[in-house]
């Protein structure tokens, strides 16, 4: 939207109220409501990035972290890839050369936009920016596990979305094949356009990639082990957070016998 806004200004702004949460409270914010807006944060430990989107206050926060979450990696792939090195040397603190990434941001905007007209979406995006979530959480653990392991889980999951793009029904339904894995950004799953798919369809695949990166983790770390670093990485907070949303979209006991069983 446009705002008369001084950008240095309001992002110093939220920046230090963030760093005045972890120094206090020793947790970041996740979202707040201030000046007519709902803010939504989201940190990214290894690039020291903090990346913050704001929407109006009936605007869903999960669906706007979510939607956050796409944003943050395809920054991360543009101007950064898996040299984080190299990145902190080389920051300067001029922001202009990121300025042709506002365009990529117009497009997601636009496409959300535009989706945002069909039936149902609100649900559809619900059920989306809960996986992508929990996705991002799941990945997050293989920071935690031996190089050779994170390789090995690396490479299944790559088999994995391969042997996905190249099933008969995915080239059949293109909107499918934007579903799409890399070691660098993780899983993106919410840059799916509902105008053009079949909503049940599309829900039906996510939840069996969900539940085959989940199963894979668990096979290559060993369930004790994975259970321990989901649960450092918040899996179960933010279940327990969202309880409510999830039991009407029933995925409740669904997700707590993914995360919970061998």
């Amino acid at each position: 939207m446009d705002l008369p806004l001084n950008e240095d200004l309001v992002s110093g702004l939220l920046t230090a109220l963030n760093q005045f949460t972890i120094m206090e409270f020793q947790q970041g914010i996740e979202s707040i409501d201030m000046g007519g807006l709902r803010w939504v944060y989201l940190l990214d430990k290894a690039t020291g990035l903090l990346f913050i989107a704001a929407g109006g206050k009936e605007d869903n926060a999960e669906i706007l972290r979510a939607r956050l979450i796409v944003i943050r990696q395809a920054f991360i792939q543009e101007y950064i890839k898996d040299d984080t090195t190299a990145w902190r040397k080389t920051w300067t603190g001029n922001v202009e050369k990121f300025y042709p990434f506002k365009e990529t941001i117009d497009q997601y905007y636009s496409d959300w936009i535009a989706a945002e007209s069909v039936m149902n979406v609100a649900e559809f995006f619900d059920v989306l920016g809960i996986f992508q979530q929990l996705l991002f959480n799941v990945l997050a653990t293989l920071n935690r596990v031996p190089e050779n392991t994170r390789d090995s889980i690396h490479n299944k999951i790559e088999d994995l979305f391969e042997n996905y793009k190249n099933d008969e029904f995915i080239k059949e339904n293109p909107e499918l094949g934007k579903i799409s894995f890399s070691r660098e950004s993780g899983v993106n799953i919410i840059t799916i356009n509902p105008n053009n798919c079949d909503m049940v369809l599309v829900q039906k695949q996510v939840i069996n990639l969900v539940v085959d990166i989940v199963e894979t983790v668990k096979i290559y770390v060993g369930f004790y082990k994975a259970l321990k670093f989901f649960i450092e990485e918040d899996v179960f907070e933010y279940i327990l957070n969202n309880i409510g949303l999830l039991h009407r979209l029933n995925l409740d006991k669904f997700l707590l016998k993914l995360f919970l069983m061998k």
